[in-house]
């Protein structure tokens, strides 16, 4: 009896989560009613079932059979990504269409055809032009892709679109799209890119393709997070915690180059950790990974290069001297810079010779760099005006304010936002008899890099998106924020502030309860925007 109390906590949040799924069939049901589409009210239904089968799963794991943590936080990014993958259809995740066109390029690549054609537009089967343009518009300004706006519609034309699930030879032809690749890395849309290939080879349709991409990609996250766990010395639940917030899941289980993104700097900065920490000695081997991995993601978005930084915790005589870590430096460093030229070389040189700006979706002039430059109380104003402004949403959107395509209304609701920081801030207090690692100024240099990777992202959106009439930065999103979380929250630890209740595995669980019923809600909500 007294260990059933223990777990007094779980079995409140697991009831809270029945009442109030019960409470949102309510409104699935109705939905479903009202549109005569009665399926969806039977989509619900298994979704429920599935979210309370993963949790028993999940608290077996947990609490009974003691798995090793990072194979908890493993099986859930992929049990809860696989509940908002179902819940926000394909193509839904922000600008998740362009990420989808570049996958599907390098998918063409991996079946030895020309990824795009001689005006640069992706080359797609028939099949899958559907995905671009639902409504079948001929014009481009009419086009709309499937999930840009989620309402029951959304579900119909899913629904209708998958029945018979295999493609018809004539469907097989390949067309041109109206969608040209993003300019970065194809690294980053290998996985996404694989589960496309599968699909293709499968002869599958579109609705199933695109499912398949996403749930690749999800799948290469869940990795991550093992791998990033698994070498972690300390604060595991912290990049577990971070791993399962909504926006991460959403990410996650779409075509985005986000989950890409977070996947690896979660890796390399617990790498990172793990050789200065734990490992003795630093090895060739070591070296080369770190290499590898900085020329995989540097090059993705050229703000969470600030990341390598992480390697400078290693103490030098773990290297065996201050030769051999300049050596290692060097390589590190020139794995970086080569990725970096070669993918954004055409970038760089923009930024170089201080290129003017036209910022498209205001019709106006831009800042610049050479602006920047000349006008630094200009430049000091809007960091300081964006911050003020815009940090509560920041925030918010970090943890899943305005999920699909930036949708307000598909919003996990304050109150569990609020519970989720709340978890999170209490996976980064010190508990009674944990070990601490971080000196003070390796919590200042964790928080330096930090701070460097927001000014870097406010900087770029200010030169690439920013009008030269706006009175902030425009386009900084909460998600950007969020492959350095787990490693600020690291730096809470300290002697001074303990924490003597509640374990991290009950933390964790909590927040894949809350997961749960924000999955459940947003599909609901859904099936009742008619």
């Amino acid at each position: 009896m007294k260990q059933m109390r223990g777990y007094k906590g779980p079995v409140v949040m697991v009831f809270l989560l029945t009442v109030l799924g019960g409470w949102h069939f309510m409104d699935a049901r109705t939905g479903a009613f009202a549109s005569g589409n009665l399926w969806l009210g039977t989509i619900y239904g298994w979704l429920f079932f599935f979210a309370m089968v993963f949790l028993l799963i999940l608290a077996a794991g947990l609490f009974w059979k003691k798995w090793p943590l990072e194979v908890c936080g493993a099986l859930a990014v992929c049990f809860f990504g696989s509940m908002y993958l179902i819940a926000l259809p394909p193509l839904s995740a922000p600008d998740e269409i362009s990420h989808f066109a570049s996958a599907y390029g390098i998918s063409n690549v991996f079946l030895g055809e020309s990824p795009v054609d001689e005006k640069g537009y992706v080359r797609m089967r028939l099949e899958d032009e559907f995905l671009q343009n639902v409504n079948g518009a001929s014009g481009m300004e009419e086009r709309v892709s499937l999930g840009r706006t989620l309402t029951e519609k959304t579900w119909e034309e899913i629904r209708a679109h998958a029945a018979g699930g295999f493609v018809s030879p004539e469907r097989k032809e390949m067309v041109s799209s109206v969608l040209k690749p993003v300019k970065t890395t194809p690294v980053s849309y290998v996985p996404q890119a694989l589960g496309i290939t599968f699909a293709r080879l499968l002869g599958v349709n579109c609705i199933i393709l695109a499912y398949l991409g996403r749930f690749f990609n999800l799948l290469f996250f869940a990795g991550m997070i093992y791998g990033a766990m698994k070498v972690l010395p300390f604060g595991k639940m912290t990049v577990c915690g971070v791993s399962v917030l909504p926006m991460s899941l959403h990410l996650a289980a779409s075509c985005s180059y986000d989950a890409f993104i977070m996947g690896m700097c979660f890796f390399f900065g617990s790498y990172c950790l793990y050789l200065a920490f734990a490992k003795p000695v630093v090895q060739k081997r070591d070296v080369a990974l770190l290499a590898l991995l900085a020329a995989a993601f540097g090059p993705c978005k050229m703000v969470y290069a600030v990341l390598l930084g992480f390697a400078l915790l290693i103490p030098v005589k773990k290297f065996g001297g201050w030769k051999n870590w300049g050596i290692s430096a060097a390589v590190v460093a020139a794995a970086f810079l080569a990725a970096m030229i070669l993918v954004n070389r055409e970038t760089i040189s923009d930024y170089a010779v201080g290129a003017d700006t036209y910022v498209s979706w205001a019709g106006e002039e831009g800042f610049s760099i050479p602006y920047i430059l000349h006008n630094p109380q200009v430049y000091v104003r809007m960091m300081y005006e964006t911050l003020v402004h815009q940090g509560d949403e920041w925030a918010l959107s970090m943890l899943g304010e305005s999920l699909g395509n930036l949708d307000p209304v598909l919003s996990v609701p304050f109150f569990v936002l609020v519970f989720l920081a709340a978890c999170l801030a209490l996976l980064g207090i010190r508990r009674a008899g944990e070990a601490l690692y971080l000196s003070g100024w390796q919590k200042v240099w964790i928080l330096f890099l930090a701070f460097s990777c927001l000014a870097g992202l406010m900087t770029a959106m200010m030169v690439g998106w920013t009008p030269l009439s706006s009175g902030v930065i425009e386009g900084v999103q909460g998600r950007y924020l969020l492959p350095m979380l787990p490693f600020v929250i690291m730096t809470m630890k300290n002697d001074r502030l303990v924490r003597t209740a509640g374990s991290d595995e009950k933390l964790f669980f909590y927040m894949c309860v809350l997961d749960c019923y924000g999955a459940l809600r947003l599909f609901s909500i859904v099936s009742m925007r008619l």
